[in-house]
């Protein structure tokens, strides 16, 4: 076998083991969010922002969840997944403002704080999922 081929069978079954793991987060999430409903979710590798770097963003405007996954473990990519969702329901509930992005900020305190919880759950059902390979 080639490395090539090595290198994209190691790719697939980490993104195997990334999409069973997402399937079981989701409800875990929606649960501990109180999501009755979830925005349109869009997975790249990578997100570039000149202003604030990030692993995550939720577009208000498009109700659309961005996230990157590249070289990541997949818990983090989760977690970043929770603190959107966070963001998203805050705009659910109209307490999502222009300025509820800033660093310290109530509403990102709140989002942290949640996908914090959230991931406390969800290792704790699904423990073997910590030793899991990043996305590459």
């Amino acid at each position: 076998m080639k490395i090539v081929e090595l290198l994209t069978e190691d790719s697939n079954k980490h993104q195997q083991n990334f999409t069973e793991m997402f399937k079981k987060f989701l409800p875990v999430a929606m649960q501990y969010i109180e999501l009755k409903s979830l925005p349109k979710m869009i997975f790249r590798s990578k997100i570039t922002d000149d202003e604030q770097p990030t692993f995550g963003r939720y577009d208000s405007e498009d109700q659309v969840l961005s996230v990157a996954l590249e070289n990541r473990h997949p818990n983090d990519i989760l977690r970043t997944i929770a603190h959107e969702l966070v963001h998203y329901k805050q705009d659910t509930t109209h307490t999502l403002n222009p300025d509820s992005g800033e660093t310290g900020s109530s509403e990102e305190n709140e989002a942290h704080a949640i996908a914090g919880v959230v991931m406390r759950h969800f290792n704790k059902q699904f423990p073997e999922y910590l030793s899991s390979k990043p996305v590459i």
